[in-house]
């Protein structure tokens, strides 16, 4: 039984609450923090539990000394290496929400410093704990299918303006002069990009390292982050992994990465199934509907547990950071803003009140286009799309590097 504390208790940390508490036998929920000025659900149903809540992150570790063994930092993106590091510091393992955080140096100082204290820190990219996936891995990794040859991933997820007003650092480059990066890449389709890097590497329980790319990075909506992205990413072995999505869709385009090696093509659709076609025409399907988070979270608390190993540690995520970080510096830090006239704005009502729904004409389209022929935006002739210059990652430590962000 591990004993967790949660910093938060209101959006996603509420959800984390309540999943938490399906698996009694695993975890028990010891303590959490939560801004009383939010009200947050998760903070009255914790009271009504007798779970103790504190207003503070120092309120909490204070409270918890002798009580807790991890605590769960579920928090906005920008405040992961801080939060963290104060966990660690004050003798705790942490249970870190993806991505782990915004830049490569903080991710390697966070390494350093974990390693220091002899302490632990997964990070919860959920999908790759999913039994199909690990199953594919495994696969690729007996060289089953022979060479992995190129990683295609593609998806489309309409997100309304709701999305970006749901808090301060939605949609942001930075706040407070913290990097966050929000985006396709570092926040909704970030568990994408990680599958690719993942079954583009043929070593056990390890992502491809990026050692080049190029990326476009756009945005419909009004922010200065990105919500629409077409990277190339060649690895140290040279696997091309392509990955095109965009939260301006027209319709849901559920997540697809179809990995093609020498002796097979594998379709990974939904996070949920996979159809693996042989070269001689055979066809197998596989399937997993388990609830992908507890499923995380059970396989965690295991090794915690156990002392084992854990599947995604901070180590496994470099290859990620890097390509997040790359792709960034591709386009200059600054995504390229769409022209109203390539976008379309409807009226949407939601529970919470009415909001707007913003899409690229023709994104449905261009999007499966240049997954189909695997090429970027720009090579399939999107007409507000921009070519990005390649960026070398050999070596790649700090961001930003090829930019005048600073």
């Amino acid at each position: 039984m591990i004993k967790l504390a949660m910093i938060g208790a209101g959006g996603y940390a509420f959800n984390l609450i309540k999943w938490i508490w399906e698996i009694p036998d695993k975890f028990e929920l010891v303590a959490v923090s939560s801004n009383p000025s939010r009200q947050s659900p998760g903070r009255s149903a914790c009271q009504e539990k007798g779970i103790p809540v504190y207003d503070t992150t120092d309120q909490l570790i204070a409270g918890i000394k002798g009580k807790a063994d991890v605590i769960y930092v579920p928090t906005p993106i920008n405040t992961h290496f801080n939060l963290t590091k104060k966990c660690v510091d004050a003798g705790f393992d942490v249970f870190l929400e993806k991505p782990p955080v915004a830049t490569i140096q903080e991710l390697d100082e966070l390494i350093k410093i974990v390693s220091q204290k002899g302490k632990s820190v997964p990070v919860a990219f959920q999908y790759l704990h999913s039994a199909m996936l690990q199953e594919l891995k495994k696969r690729i990794v007996e060289g089953r299918y022979g060479k992995v040859k190129r990683v295609k991933g593609m998806a489309g997820w309409p997100r309304f303006d709701s999305y970006y007003q749901r808090s301060e650092w939605a949609g942001r480059l930075r706040m407070n002069g913290e990097w966050i990066l929000d985006g396709t890449i570092n926040n909704p389709l970030a568990h994408m990009l990680a599958d690719q890097l993942y079954l583009a590497a043929e070593q056990p329980d390890a992502m491809a390292v990026p050692v080049s790319i190029e990326a476009e990075l756009y945005h419909g909506h009004n922010i200065e982050s990105e919500d629409t992205s077409s990277l190339r990413i060649i690895s140290d072995k040279g696997v091309e992994i392509l990955f095109n999505t965009t939260l301006c869709s027209g319709s849901k385009i559920d997540t697809l990465v179809t990995i093609e090696c020498e002796k097979a093509k594998i379709d990974y659709s939904a996070f949920s199934k996979a159809t693996i076609t042989l070269a001689n025409g055979e066809v197998e399907q596989i399937e997993d509907t388990a609830e992908k988070r507890i499923n995380m979270l059970n396989n965690i608390a295991d090794r915690y547990m156990a002392k084992k190993p854990y599947l995604v540690s901070l180590e496994t995520c470099r290859p990620f950071m890097l390509a997040v970080n790359g792709a960034f510096e591709s386009c200059g830090c600054y995504p390229n803003g769409i022209d109203k006239s390539f976008l379309t704005f409807t009226k949407e009502t939601e529970p919470a009140g009415d909001t707007v729904k913003t899409v690229i004409k023709g994104i449905d389209a261009i999007l499966k286009n240049a997954h189909e022929t695997g090429k970027l935006f720009s090579e399939v002739g999107a007409n507000w799309a921009k070519k990005s210059k390649k960026i070398d990652l050999k070596g790649y430590k700090k961001f930003p590097v090829f930019s005048d962000l600073n």
